[in-house]
């Protein structure tokens, strides 16, 4: 039995959740970072326990994650699945996760929802994953290892809705700034493509869905949405963002 931390996390938000997860969960854990471009197609066995976490991109898993879990195949590991989301809502983004794992052929055992920092409005979730959803993330852990010791295999009850609700991706205006050396990490990273190699200052939007990876990524942090259109964003999210939301598992 192999445990796998598989997660798509573009501002590190969703890898924070997957990574408490995983490690309270095992010692030994396998990592797959699917914001990657060009891996490799990977088989799960049956006895596998696999956590797989998305970010909810307006209440949707992201396409480029989507198609990535697609070049999996699975003999029925069992998995874990998990949606943080910037303190706002998962919506559909469960049970579009749980529809592309099972076509692949993984048995869902658990399915949470995280609060984690929202990637475009930083102040919506600040500093979640903190101390208290850690002891929360690892007393899910021992939940679910304790499931599957018992061999129960029930599919657990999680919201969401079919069809999934159309995905409106935020209309961000990246700037970037005279500290920029031209080191092309954000175009090497994108997982999409969207940044052109040779003119970095430029995105292509009909590629760019908004992930927010570039800004996270650069060392030397030229690249930031322009403040008007944050602060648009951000009196149109307040009151839906502004309480704190709470971790749920589904079991």
């Amino acid at each position: 039995m192999s445990v796998y931390n598989i997660y798509y996390s573009p501002t590190g938000g969703t890898k924070k959740v997957s990574d408490i997860l995983a490690n309270a969960i095992s010692d030994n854990v396998r990592n797959i970072d699917l914001l990657k471009k060009n891996l490799s197609s990977q088989h799960f066995e049956k006895e596998d326990i696999c956590i797989i976490s998305a970010p909810a991109f307006g209440g949707r898993v992201p396409v480029d994650n989507i198609e990535k879990i697609k070049t999996f195949t699975s003999d029925g590991a069992k998995a874990v699945l998990v949606a943080a989301f910037g303190n706002r809502a998962i919506d559909d983004t469960l049970i579009e996760l749980y529809d592309v794992v099972v076509s692949v052929g993984f048995t869902v055992v658990a399915c949470i929802e995280a609060v984690a920092e929202h990637s475009l409005v930083r102040k919506f979730g600040a500093g979640r994953p903190n101390a208290e959803d850690k002891t929360e993330l690892e007393t899910f852990a021992k939940k679910i290892i304790e499931k599957i010791n018992n061999n129960d295999l029930t599919v657990p009850n999680f919201p969401g809705n079919r069809p999934y609700k159309d995905f409106k991706a935020s209309a961000m205006s990246l700037v970037v700034d005279d500290s920029c050396i031209n080191c092309k990490k954000c175009a090497r990273e994108c997982p999409v493509d969207a940044i052109p190699m040779e003119n970095v200052k430029t995105v292509e939007t009909n590629k760019c869905f908004s992930c927010m990876h570039c800004v996270s990524a650069c060392p030397k942090k030229a690249r930031h949405n322009s403040p008007t259109v944050t602060n648009a964003l951000e009196e149109r999210l307040r009151e839906r963002c502004a309480d704190v939301k709470p971790n749920k598992l589904y079991i």
